[in-house]
């Protein structure tokens, strides 16, 4: 029997009497015997019709969706807003930094006609007698090279990139050619401002590095106009820059004398009174050999002075470290010295200033007084290093072929070549010592 009560149904006889609460939602509460009452909640559910039904259920499945709707909405649009943003970038940075400059010298501006001047001079050396250089074998003239175009030091941005030398390094084949009117540059010299995935590393706020192009080693050096000069120091002047660091990729590949458990600094640099009183005569020594080019003459200052390096590496053997940095570093400044002599620039012995030039006991004087002991634990021996190289282009001329790693040559350092030609295998006595220092007050 089935029967409506407003808007309680009443179905199923039941044999016991029953209370049923319906619950706080219907706000009902009955009793009544032999019948039981169902929640009125799951009537009034059951009472809407099944189309009804379903759109209540729809609205509020779209009601609890809305905010996450929402919220992927405004991430797709932000997203969209971000590669607009880095489609622009990417446009203003190709059309309007990245400029390509003329193709020919007449067209380019001020600073890429004077880097290029520079390095025209450098080439020009190079074809007429490589070995007043370093030797008949060495050719920077050839080397590749690329040189990235910046606005200033250190900044990130570059315009573009010359590649010389370059294409049987890279397929060059698209880019754009420079012309040169006396032929002192190469006539591979090309012009771009991408190589793909190759130059992403351009973008590093780096002064120079090596990178690795199939399998050829290329100097890239970025350059600005505040860095051509040097901004005063000769050392750093683009073209010495660059002939520097261009001996280490182009020359030194497979040398190996920094690479060693010793490195190539001297860490914790003696300065016992003793240690600096015979490297004070070391220094004299260095200076008495400045302009020397008689054999015999050289020949007396070069065993004086491996005497006491040899008595120095006795009594303090981590100073033996300075033979790897003089063979690598020293060698490289011993090249921009030489290029100086026959170009008439500003590097000569200690260079600090155009034109100038200082002492070895002079430097020492300013490292004691200052206690600025850190310049001899590597730096100084750029300088010692390039000042034995020209001690042996007057005793030992052929040292350039016995640096050479076996078999081209022995792997010996400039020192080592120097102790060889003179015969001194062994320290000198103390007595010696005080006669040697007497020579050289």
């Amino acid at each position: 029997m089935v029967s409506s009560l407003g808007t309680t149904t009443i179905r199923r006889f039941r044999p016991q009497h029953t209370p049923v609460d319906s619950g706080a939602g219907a706000g009902v509460s009955l009793s009544a015997p032999r019948f039981a009452i169902y929640n009125v909640r799951r009537c009034c559910r059951d009472a809407v019709p099944k189309t009804d039904r379903g759109r209540i259920m729809a609205e509020r499945t779209a009601l609890a969706g809305a905010p996450a709707s929402r919220r992927l909405r405004r991430g797709w649009i932000a997203l969209i807003v971000v590669v607009i943003l880095v489609v622009v970038g990417a446009a203003v940075v190709w059309f309007g930094v990245k400029k390509l400059p003329g193709t020919h010298y007449a067209e380019l501006d001020d600073t890429d006609q004077r880097m290029f001047t520079s390095l025209s001079t450098l080439y020009k050396q190079f074809q007429a007698d490589p070995a007043a250089i370093w030797s008949t074998g060495y050719r920077f003239d050839e080397q590749p090279l690329t040189l990235i175009r910046r606005d200033e030091v250190g900044g990130v941005i570059w315009h573009y990139a010359y590649l010389i030398n370059m294409s049987d390094v890279i397929d060059t084949t698209g880019m754009q050619k420079i012309d040169f009117p006396d032929g002192s540059l190469p006539e591979d010299v090309r012009v771009t401002k991408t190589l793909g995935t190759a130059s992403l590393p351009f973008w590093a706020p780096f002064n120079f590095t090596i990178e690795t192009l199939g399998d050829t080693p290329v100097l890239t050096f970025k350059y600005s106009a505040d860095v051509l000069d040097g901004a005063g120091d000769p050392a750093h002047e683009f073209g010495t820059f660059l002939l520097h660091e261009a001996f280490h990729v182009g020359k030194q590949q497979e040398w190996t004398y920094d690479r060693g458990a010793e490195g190539d600094r001297i860490f914790d640099y003696p300065t016992s009174a003793e240690q600096l009183a015979m490297l004070r005569t070391e220094f004299a020594i260095l200076d008495s050999a400045t302009g020397v080019t008689d054999p015999a003459r050289m020949e007396i200052a070069a065993h004086d002075l491996a005497q006491i390096r040899v008595a120095r590496y006795e009594k303090w053997p981590e100073l033996r470290v300075q033979d790897n940095t003089e063979a690598i570093e020293g060698t490289a400044k011993y090249v921009e010295r030489r290029m100086s002599d026959l170009t008439h620039g500003d590097i000569n012995i200690l260079t600090t200033q155009p034109g100038g030039t200082a002492t070895f006991v002079s430097v020492l004087d300013y490292i004691e007084e200052n206690e600025q002991f850190e310049i001899l634990e590597r730096d100084i021996a750029y300088e010692t290093g390039a000042q034995l190289g020209y001690m042996l282009d007057v005793i030992e001329p052929t040292w350039k072929q016995k640096i050479e790693p076996a078999p081209t040559g022995e792997g010996l350092t400039p020192f080592q070549t120097l102790q060889r030609r003179v015969s001194v295998e062994t320290a000198p006595t103390p007595q010696e010592i005080l006669e040697i220092q007497a020579r050289y007050p």
